[in-house]
């Protein structure tokens, strides 16, 4: 009888402590990504404020100069191709200030909203952007912080705000915008 509860307890306490082993390491393993996920994040982040254009981030031709860089390329059409592959024609990839995104976000009520805009404005300031959809009239005034996901509308291809938003600080800065 007391054998029996002595190899009851002892598988017990193998048991408990196999699983506290399994919980440590799988707690080792997801900080170990967290850590490296939040170091690429902000590798990439150090990058766009150096100036570094991802390319996921719409660009159009253009001089770097003062003078033709608030103005965009004369079709219009965003330009995905790094700046490398376009050297030697004079102009470069310069970040798109006005592109047409579809943005989800969270409306004055807390409601989900989705609108296809053309970014007229980005006040980085009072961090909203101001843009016009596809009808008259149709105006939305979007706080960054209720934007909870945004595409490109041509493409579908992922639009990450906060890193457009750090780049065209940089490019306004560099352009003396500041």
């Amino acid at each position: 009888m007391s054998t029996d509860f002595a190899q009851s307890q002892f598988l017990l306490l193998v048991t408990l402590s196999g699983g506290l082993l399994l919980f440590g390491i799988t707690w080792f393993a997801w900080h170990r990504v967290a850590n490296r996920r939040e170091t690429e994040r902000r590798i990439e982040a150090a990058r766009v404020r150096s100036g570094h254009v991802p390319l996921e981030i719409p660009t159009v031709r253009g001089s770097i100069s003062p003078s033709s860089a608030s103005s965009t390329s004369a079709e219009g059409s965003p330009d995905t191709l790094p700046e490398w592959f376009i050297q030697g024609k004079g102009e470069h990839a310069i970040v798109d200030e006005h592109p047409r995104i579809r943005v989800r976000y969270l409306d004055p009520q807390g409601r989900k909203a989705e609108c296809v805009m053309q970014v007229d404005h980005l006040d980085a300031q009072k961090k909203y952007i101001l843009g016009h959809g596809e009808m008259p009239g149709d105006v939305h005034r979007i706080p960054l912080h209720k934007i909870t996901g945004a595409r490109i509308a041509e493409s579908g291809q992922r639009f990450n705000v906060d890193t457009w938003v750090e780049a065209v600080r940089v490019a306004r800065r560099r352009r003396g915008q500041a």
